[in-house]
């Protein structure tokens, strides 16, 4: 059953250099407010003391263009630059990405990296995200990388009103593919839906865990008839920080794609 999910991840790998949208990523955070002065101030406790408050909640629109940019050596690579935050501009559209890998350079990488990193200062929480990459789950079934993980046949379902297989998969090769800042190995579990029909993935949910964070990420694909691809529609995102009960809701939005071939040249 295994031999099903590669083909999918490798045939739809083959089919653009480089993918380009733009992404609506709002966000919403909630935590608690458990250091507040002075929250319960009465004339039995004059100084106050400490009040819990309630929880804190907050909401950010961030819009971005994406890239996923096919690398030699297999496998795409996610990039984000973001252009709108909360309906300000805070640079103009100028598809700085699509540009860096249109015309390639020994430094297209780096810089588009640097972009990317630049871009993450305006997400919410204190989460890290490491896998809200909305073609992650279907990037793990790749040969490469599927001999890290156990893939199962999981019954079928219907998604959309569509038939599906259900693949799960869990990682059981360590150290992890995600590894947090603090080193533990991040192992990852999911499940892949594809349309036995036509082979085309139609929905993934990706978890990763560990005693101080729980992340999962579920993406729906769609056809998109400008590319002629089924392309990531929607991504939810949540995550979950039992310790310090933080928790963040994102959804990812994806609209006008465009296709590339490896000279760069727009796909019709």
């Amino acid at each position: 059953m295994i031999r099903d999910a590669v083909s999918v991840a490798t045939g739809y790998e083959a089919a653009f250099s480089l993918l380009v949208a733009e992404e609506r990523y709002e966000q919403r955070t909630e935590q608690p407010d458990t250091l507040l002065a002075g929250g319960n101030l009465s004339r039995s406790n004059p100084g106050g003391g400490m009040g819990s408050g309630g929880a804190r909640q907050q909401r950010r629109v961030i819009k971005s263009e994406f890239a996923l940019v096919r690398l030699d050596a297999g496998g795409w690579m996610p990039f984000r630059d973001v252009f709108e935050v909360d309906g300000r501009k805070v640079r103009n559209r100028d598809d700085r990405l699509a540009s860096l890998f249109k015309t390639p350079t020994t430094r297209s990488f780096d810089q588009a990296a640097a972009i990317m990193a630049e871009s993450t200062r305006h997400n919410l929480g204190r989460v890290q995200r490491t896998i809200n990459v909305p073609t992650l789950a279907v990037l793990l079934a790749r040969p490469d990388l599927a001999r890290r993980f156990r893939f199962d046949r999981d019954g079928d379902e219907v998604v959309a009103g569509r038939p599906a297989w259900k693949f799960a998969f869990r990682e059981v090769t360590t150290p992890s593919l995600v590894r947090p800042s603090r080193g533990l190995d991040l192992l990852l579990t999911g499940t892949i839906w594809i349309d036995p029909a036509t082979g085309v993935v139609v929905q993934t949910s990706l978890t990763a865990a560990d005693p101080q964070v729980r992340a999962t990420v579920r993406v729906t694909f769609a056809h998109d008839a400008g590319v002629d691809l089924w392309v990531p529609a929607t991504m939810d995102e949540h995550y979950s920080s039992p310790s310090d009960r933080d928790v963040s809701l994102c959804t990812a939005t994806y609209s006008n794609y465009r296709k590339f071939d490896a000279a760069g040249r727009l796909v019709p």
